[in-house]
């Protein structure tokens, strides 16, 4: 057994080391807390204090909801509570784009007018990794309900000139009838006339399913978009491709138009038969992609806020600037520290914040 003597002085260097660590530790565990003051949280991708939640979907930085400073212009989002579970829109003020427009035309007999209404542009997804959003498009449908009478309904979506969105490449113009050509209204520069697809099926040899090569349905590609005349709305106008020729509006009464994103739409016979049948297969909407970027800037005028990021000129040389992550880091590059790398399970990790103790190097 040890001598008092030595007792006392363990008991002395003991109270001594646990005054240490009650003193320097807490220190240095603040130094580190300081220094990761001011970056996000784990797996967080819109700016610190706002929401990037809509529903179960991310809204990452630049886009955003509640409060300014929380997105940058023309990225501002809504998140409609009244629906289970919420759901996201582009912002929306009256009729300044973006804006979905539903319309009404009687053709024929009656010619009454048209009736317009607007409402916000749902949107499904955000992808900063391709700098792309995904929407919810509308179809236009021209069905007669006599030889030579019947109603035209369509959804468009109109962007805003100086706005972030551009129509994709990905998208296709699509016309669906056995008599149909299917045009853009917009106009695509440089091309002299309207985008368009011509489905022709006079015999009614209908294609077989997933085929759209003219006989039933049409497709083209849009193309890219041109800088002094970007694509920014999806209205279609469907027209006879043979004029006069009704034969079948019994029996086929509709032809549909509408611009979709490329690999989605999958023709199928039924979706000639019977009356506004393809308008219904999705009440909300088909998707269709655009592109985004920070239109009023540039990657020689600014920088993206991330470390690990690099700033790219905006796709098809259209106006502004995208940012990325830079190989093996994932995450945000518009917010501060927002790129960080992947730890083995796949969550996000943010570099090691070293804890000096005293004396030590």
């Amino acid at each position: 057994m040890a001598p008092l003597s030595k007792l006392v002085q363990y008991s002395q260097l003991l109270s001594i080391l646990l005054l240490l660590v009650a003193t320097v530790i807490p220190q240095h565990v603040a130094a580190a807390a300081h220094e990761l003051q001011g970056r996000p949280r784990q797996g967080m991708m819109g700016r610190p204090g706002c929401r990037d939640k809509c529903g179960g979907m991310s809204i990452p930085f630049p886009f955003g909801m509640d409060k300014p400073g929380c997105f940058l212009p023309g990225f501002e989002v809504t998140c409609n509570t009244s629906f289970t579970p919420p759901r996201a829109f582009l912002a929306y003020n009256h009729n300044d784009p973006p804006y979905q427009a539903i319309y009404r035309c009687k053709f024929g007999t009656d010619t009454s007018g048209c009736k317009y209404t607007y409402q916000p542009v749902e949107l499904f997804g955000i992808s900063l990794e391709t700098n792309e959003v995904r929407v919810y498009g509308g179809v236009t449908s021209r069905c007669f309900t006599s030889e030579a009478a019947g109603l035209t309904k369509g959804q468009y979506m109109e962007l805003d000139r100086a706005g972030p969105f551009l129509l994709s490449p990905r998208d296709d113009l699509v016309g669906v009838g056995w008599n149909v050509k299917s045009s853009m209204s917009y106009q695509i520069k440089p091309y002299p006339d309207p985008l368009s697809c011509t489905s022709n099926d006079p015999f009614r040899v209908t294609a077989p399913t997933g085929s759209c090569s003219g006989l039933g349905c049409c497709r083209v590609a849009l193309p890219p978009p041109w800088p002094t005349m970007p694509v920014i709305e999806t209205a279609v106008i469907l027209e006879e491709a043979v004029a006069g020729d009704n034969t079948f509006w019994k029996y086929n009464p509709c032809s549909y138009g509408m611009v979709v994103e490329g690999s989605w739409y999958n023709f199928t016979a039924e979706d000639m038969a019977g009356y506004e049948v393809l308008s219904k297969k999705l009440t909300r909407g088909f998707p269709l992609v655009l592109d985004f970027a920070i239109r009023n800037g540039s990657c020689q005028r600014d920088s993206c806020p991330s470390g690990n990021s690099s700033c790219a000129n905006a796709a098809y040389d259209s106006e502004g600037y995208v940012c990325k992550c830079k190989e093996h880091y994932h995450g945000n590059p518009y917010i501060a520290n927002g790129c960080q790398e992947y730890l083995q399970d796949g969550q996000f990790t943010f570099p090691a914040v070293k804890v000096h103790m005293a004396g030590k190097a």
